[in-house]
């Protein structure tokens, strides 16, 4: 699983590394920046109605950033064949790892080794790597149908806070023009809520800085020492940043940004300042990634327990 895993994470720095190089993103803005709403999807499969997910996510996320993909659907070479569709001439498909379950049989044997009538069963997970396209590199698949799904400002519900709460971290807002997250305090300091024309850049602020606070030593234990623009102050940067996106895509926060369809460019713009300051080193920015990752299973599972434990009051009311 490593192995496979630890390809696609080198394929998807690679493109991130074309993307930088490329010189298309726009400077990164402050979120706070007034801004419009659009609803961007995360990747996933039309057919199984199933979205992708961790490495496989973010892998397909950067491929339609590089090809200016603006459908989020992606299906196998047999699925789409299967459908009546056609991947057209040409086209590459990305590269994604698939699990699969294989059950292994075995006799079972009495205390003097002799097998008896009656058998067991394990599941085994193992791992393939497989290919997929998006439905623009495809002929015959029907137009994505727009999401009319309307979009409110969280209120009482808002998911961010409460997984700090169940952290046990501190958030302070105040009148400034800084966010942090203190270590030492275990702390996250934020502007004021007004201070925010943009709803989505509030909570990608808040959930950047979440991500930081998943790494103190009483959680997942990431090096938080470094001093600005040492190595590991740029892994940290680049961890709560990606962590920041795929938390709020995980937890469906909606995405603004001064122009709508560059939200997740100003994510890979604050990225990339980081990547250039750690001189494009692979192996650093790998690991910020499986960090990332990490970090937004982390927190989201914070998230889950919360549903759970609000569920089973309600029912035991």
């Amino acid at each position: 699983m490593s192995d496979i895993r630890n390809i696609i994470l080198q394929e998807f720095v690679q493109k991130l590394l074309l993307l930088i190089d490329k010189n298309q993103l726009p400077p990164w803005q402050k979120p706070w920046n007034e801004g419009a709403t659009t609803n961007q999807q995360k990747p996933y499969n039309p057919l199984t109605q199933q979205f992708y997910q961790g490495i496989n996510s973010l892998h397909l996320s950067l491929t339609a950033e590089l090809n200016h993909f603006l459908d989020p659907r992606w299906v196998g070479f047999n699925q789409a064949n299967k459908a009546g569709w056609s991947i057209r001439s040409q086209q590459k498909g990305t590269v994604i790892y698939l699990p699969i379950k294989k059950i292994i049989k075995a006799d079972v044997r009495d205390g003097q080794g002799v097998a008896t009538n009656t058998e067991t069963a394990k599941d085994r997970i193992s791992y393939r790597l497989t290919r997929v396209f998006n439905a623009e590199q495809i002929s015959g698949i029907p137009p994505l149908e727009k999401s009319n799904t309307v979009i409110t400002e969280f209120k009482n519900h808002n998911p961010l806070p409460i997984i700090a709460q169940r952290l046990g971290v501190s958030v302070i807002e105040t009148s400034s023009d800084l966010a942090y997250y203190s270590p030492h305090l275990d702390m996250i300091k934020l502007p004021l809520s007004h201070q925010f024309t943009s709803i989505y850049g509030r909570e990608s602020t808040f959930a950047h800085e979440l991500t930081h606070a998943s790494g103190s030593i009483q959680r997942l234990a990431r090096d938080q020492t470094g001093q600005f623009g040492s190595r590991a102050y740029c892994i940290e940067e680049i961890t709560a940043e990606i962590g920041a996106f795929l938390l709020c895509r995980e937890l469906e926060l909606h995405f603004t940004a001064v122009h709508p369809d560059q939200t997740q460019e100003q994510h890979l713009s604050y990225t990339a300042h980081w990547i250039e300051l750690l001189k494009k080193e692979t192996v650093s920015i790998e690991l910020a990634i499986k960090q990332a990752l990490e970090a937004t299973k982390f927190l989201y599972q914070q998230w889950q327990i919360e549903q759970m434990i609000q569920q089973f009051q309600t029912v035991n009311v």
